[in-house]
């Protein structure tokens, strides 16, 4: 492990079962609200890898691993990221949050051991997405944003869903891709991986 992170990882138990390594992570931190979130999203993108063909154990646990970055302060996070040497886009040092997803992925693999690349990848974009995205990394995007309980009405969400539940997936994906997009001038970024994944779905469409 990159000694930059053993501060993270203080009081956590680690063992060969990664459900209660998470338990043990972000108890640790404090942290009920991520760790409830991670579990509903780990459950959910079993049972959509399961109506696609993906592999739901690679799923359940890209689920579980998705926002352990979430123990770092957003003011702490491009520092950890610039010491782990991640590739940081011009657009991610105007929105420190955004990097999550990359932290993520290299905490997965430092802290938790994982080296499957698919598992790695679908981390890494659970945010943004990005083009020439697999199989794996849709079903955790969008895995992710159908088990969010956001207050309000968010009729999109449910259409997401409806979407998913009827075998389709990359349209479920392009009603919250197409979300983020006519909301673009109240946002502070629209990360270019997300234009590039949204342009390509409209393509294909």
């Amino acid at each position: 492990m990159n000694p930059i992170l053993k501060p993270y990882v203080m009081n956590v138990k680690l063992s060969n079962d990664l459900r209660k390594n998470i338990h043990s992570f972000f108890e640790a931190h404090h942290d009920q609200e991520t760790l409830q979130h991670t579990l509903t999203v780990a459950t959910e993108a079993k049972r959509v890898a399961g109506l696609f063909g993906a592999d739901p154990q690679k799923a359940e646990q890209a689920g579980l691993l998705h926002d352990i970055s979430n123990v770092v302060p957003v003011n702490e996070m491009l520092n950890l990221a610039n010491g782990l040497l991640i590739e940081i886009l011009d657009e991610e040092n105007k929105n420190d949050r955004i990097i999550h997803q990359k932290l993520s992925r290299a905490m997965a693999k430092e802290i938790f051991n994982i080296n499957d690349q698919e598992i790695l990848n679908a981390i890494e974009c659970h945010t943004t997405l990005k083009p020439q995205s697999s199989l794996l990394d849709k079903v955790l995007f969008i895995s992710d944003k159908i088990s969010w309980d956001l207050p309000g009405e968010h009729n999109y969400l449910e259409e997401i869903r409806d979407k998913v539940n009827e075998y389709q997936l990359n349209e479920g994906i392009l009603i919250y891709l197409n979300q983020v997009w006519e909301q673009r001038n109240k946002l502070k970024l629209v990360h270019p991986w997300l234009i590039e994944a949204r342009d390509e779905l409209l393509k294909v469409k």
